[in-house]
């Protein structure tokens, strides 16, 4: 399974699994969050698109490198060294770990969870306890409900937060989903038929990732990563587009209008 592998600053990797994709940024509902103030809420993110994986920049300030060279979206080797901020991650895609896999003996983070640097001293004394006392499952356990635990506190607005009164939705118009209605709440919302998906598309042609929907002080923005995406029936000329009410989405069958504000 492809990894995203980052150095930190005391020497230890942290990796992640690419199984459907990886947002990266500074805000601690990404997937790879980096807390810098040189990494963007929302930076990049990393995906898989057919057998081959890509890098996106989500339009970050200070831009995503790969070998030293800016881009806006690339295709991955194995090998690459991409730059965030001041971050290296290196693209990994040999890598035999599996998810839920023990640490090694190089202190590799489980690569299938996210890994939230500011909860680092209590996942590193739970990483060390199952070299040492090979709780591994009790351990991996233990890891996913603080992980959990941390996305839903990322996810509840704060009390008084005023952009948490302009919230932006997603009404259904047509096709197969398990709710009519859905607020994007998060700062990254995705569409697709992978499990991290707000809206889970189905069918076997259904793209993993689809549609990444990015939340920022403008609004939204829809950034198109898989498959064949139209936007009020036409198809967009560029892969990103700052979306107004009404706007109509068609992915995969389903046909969604985003309002601005519920």
């Amino acid at each position: 399974m492809a990894t995203l592998v980052l150095q930190g600053e005391d020497r230890v990797a942290y990796a992640y699994a690419v199984d459907a994709v990886v947002t990266i940024g500074r805000l601690s509902d990404n997937r790879m969050v980096l807390d810098h103030p040189s990494v963007s809420s929302h930076h990049a993110c990393v995906f898989a698109d057919g057998e081959q994986y890509l890098v996106e920049d989500l339009q970050s300030t200070n831009g995503t490198f790969v070998n030293g060279r800016r881009v806006s979206r690339s295709a991955l080797q194995h090998g690459d060294v991409m730059k965030i901020g001041r971050h290296t991650i290196q693209f990994d895609q040999l890598a035999s770990a599996q998810p839920g896999s023990p640490a090694s003996a190089d202190a590799v983070a489980d690569i299938h969870a996210t890994v939230f640097l500011d909860n680092r001293t209590l996942i590193d004394k739970l990483l060390v306890d199952a070299e040492t006392h090979r709780k591994n499952e009790a351990l991996s356990a233990r890891l996913t409900e603080l992980e959990q635990q941390v996305g839903r506190d990322a996810r509840t607005p704060a009390a008084g937060d005023a952009d948490s009164e302009h919230v932006g939705v997603l009404r259904v118009l047509a096709g197969s989903t398990d709710q009519s209605v859905y607020r994007l709440t998060g700062h990254t919302s995705l569409v697709g038929k992978a499990r991290s998906s707000l809206i889970r598309l189905h069918g076997w042609f259904a793209p993993k990732v689809a549609v990444a929907i990015t939340r920022n002080r403008r609004g939204y923005v829809a950034t198109l990563l898989g498959g064949s995406t139209l936007v009020n029936s036409q198809p967009l000329r560029a892969r990103r587009h700052e979306l107004k009410d009404g706007d109509v989405l068609e992915i995969s069958g389903l046909l969604l209008e985003f309002r601005g504000r519920e």
